[in-house]
């Protein structure tokens, strides 16, 4: 008979360690990996690979996610650390806010923030396992989306932003090149906020599972290039309340995606909101203040 532990651990204290806490068991894997250890009081990775079914770089994925509450032992072997075990007691006692956390909506205090929760694409952000390619198919029709659409636009992509290439003069290879920018937007996004999170906050967690998501955070922006267009076809924007509508819309969805990326960086990094919210708004109107110095 498997042994239980008698003790109840020690319950996470302080914002930043019950962050850390939901965030270590936000995912069904981590959670069995602790029930796992809890049930017999120690494991070994041959056993958690045995019982998961999971590649052994999945493994080491999150028992790294887990060093807070897991830790291995000179024999080898992975016991629970106290804050573990307080994990382990919870999960068995079915309390709800750990099998399910969701730590995201007890930090957003302000009404404004609840209500995007409303437009966020929480299922595909923070997809599980069976969601995985339903996510990338997602992904990838963003993309295609926004290739074809800054095509139509004659608009090269940066960041969240879109600058006309009408007015150059540019030849037909180098055109299709820059048709383009959307994809290579995307990676060269991604590189700059995962760059971020492990230079100034060490967060190395979830890399893959942020990369297939990002393109979401550019969804918002894909509404944004539609109208664009709409306006550009009837020849709308020589009218001044058209044009002035067209920025109101982009900055509209520039607001969301930038929300996007708040609670990407919130569910898959483990930051605080406020943390994800600085590098956000620091990072557009970076990117603002570059395009205004180079195309002024």
């Amino acid at each position: 008979m498997p042994k239980r532990f008698n003790g109840t651990g020690k319950k996470p204290n302080g914002q930043d360690a019950e962050s850390s806490f939901y965030h270590a068991l936000g995912h069904e894997i981590r959670r069995e990996i602790i029930i796992i250890i809890g049930d017999n009081e120690f494991t070994t990775f041959t056993q958690i690979k045995k019982e998961l079914g999971v590649s052994t770089g999945t493994i080491y994925h999150h028992l790294d996610t887990l060093s807070e509450l897991v830790e291995q032992k000179a024999d080898k072997k992975y016991y629970l650390r106290e804050l573990g075990i307080y994990a382990y007691n919870s999960l068995k006692n079915n309390i709800e806010s750990i099998k399910s956390p969701d730590f995201i909506h007890r930090e957003l205090r302000s009404p404004i923030l609840r209500k995007l929760m409303k437009v966020t694409s929480k299922r595909f952000i923070q997809f599980e396992k069976e969601d995985k390619l339903f996510t990338i198919i997602i992904s990838l029709s963003i993309l295609i989306t926004g290739t074809i659409l800054c095509g139509l636009n004659s608009f090269y992509s940066f960041l969240l932003f879109f600058i006309d290439n009408e007015q150059y003069n540019m030849d037909f290879a180098l055109q299709i090149l820059i048709n383009f920018s959307f994809i290579l937007n995307f990676l060269v996004f991604f590189i700059l906020i995962e760059g971020i999170s492990r230079i100034f906050y060490k967060k190395k967690e979830n890399t893959l599972s942020f990369l297939i998501s990002f393109p979401i955070i550019q969804f918002p922006m894909i509404f944004y290039l539609i109208s664009h267009l709409m306006f550009k076809l009837f020849d709308l924007l020589i009218i001044s309340i058209f044009n002035l509508l067209d920025k109101i819309f982009l900055i509209i969805f520039q607001v969301w995606s930038l929300w996007l990326l708040s609670y990407s960086l919130c569910v898959k990094k483990g930051l605080k909101i406020e943390s994800s919210l600085i590098i956000s708004l620091l990072f557009h109107y970076g990117t603002f203040t570059i395009i205004l110095f180079v195309l002024v």
